[in-house]
């Protein structure tokens, strides 16, 4: 059995050998791997030191399962259950994914959503597959829309992945005042452990919890895009996330569903980052304790 808080970032080639040197506990395989015609190369160290972790992710890549998109669906969907599929052989206990846009008939996109999450289910044999939550209402990922395809889907190897900061933008409106600092002003611990606690029956086997620090831009003045910075240089703020979720890792989660905390910010800084993002978190865990 693993403990309660495993932790870790993206790795793959080089980059799984240091994370198992740094004493990470988790390690997700990132979406560019599954991009590529033959990922073993990039896959191979998993093999070797596969083992030092006590839990393997993977994140699907950027192909929409709504039907919305430039990707047509039905090879979308082919290109995930083939990267479930070779997630699942290299170790993966969890294969997340992001949705794609909503479409003028969200129904619609849900139902499509749903089916594609069934295909990929009877494709492999044990692994959970988390939908992300979007940070932008135009796309499928909030969590009315997770929770209307996990009960479409009926699988307990279905739940939800909080990427923290889009729930951040979208929750206080970002995405349309482009006002962080206003925002994180307005955030509290208090609003981190709502959302946990109002969505957890969402959670499948484990709280799915990933984190990075933006800042946003408009492109033609009308869609806002995120960019991910490293630690201290973007929104939300840190320490008031960490307690936020400390709280709730204290108070609510326990044995039966272990917390994945993934870092998920540039690759630049990301061993320093999931360092700080960890130790910022246990450190809030020790104090509620």
């Amino acid at each position: 059995m693993g403990a309660m808080l495993e932790w870790g970032t993206y790795n793959a080639g080089s980059s799984v050998r240091r994370a198992a040197l740094v004493g990470m506990r988790l390690s997700e395989i990132p979406p560019g791997v599954f991009m590529r015609r033959d990922p073993s190369t990039f896959l191979a160290p998993y093999e070797r030191y596969g083992g030092y972790f006590s839990v393997i992710t993977a994140h699907g890549p950027y192909y929409a399962i709504t039907g919305q998109g430039k990707d047509d669906y039905d090879v979308s969907v082919k290109a995930h259950v083939r990267a479930a599929q070779i997630a699942e052989r290299y170790g993966a206990k969890v294969y997340n994914l992001h949705l794609g846009g909503a479409g003028e008939d969200r129904e619609r996109s849900i139902e499509l959503a749903s089916d594609a999450v069934k295909r990929m289910l009877s494709a492999t044999q044990s692994i959970v597959i988390t939908l992300e939550t979007t940070y932008w209402p135009r796309n499928l990922g909030t969590p009315e829309d997770i929770r209307a395809i996990i009960e479409s889907v009926d699988s307990e190897r279905v739940g939800i992945s909080f990427q923290l900061e889009n729930d951040f933008v979208r929750e206080f409106r970002v995405y349309e005042s482009g006002n962080f600092a206003m925002a994180d002003a307005a955030c509290s611990p208090d609003f981190w452990y709502r959302l946990l606690s109002s969505n957890e029956d969402l959670f499948a086997g484990h709280v799915s919890l990933r984190f990075s620090q933006v800042i946003g831009m408009y492109i033609r003045r009308r869609l806002f895009v995120k960019k991910r910075v490293p630690l201290g240089r973007g929104y939300p703020s840190l320490n008031v996330m960490a307690e936020g979720v400390a709280q709730y890792i204290v108070q609510r989660a326990h044995e039966d569903l272990p917390v994945h905390l993934i870092y998920t910010g540039p690759s630049e800084t990301k061993f320093h980052d999931t360092l700080e993002l960890y130790h910022s978190v246990a450190r809030e865990v020790g104090r509620h304790l």
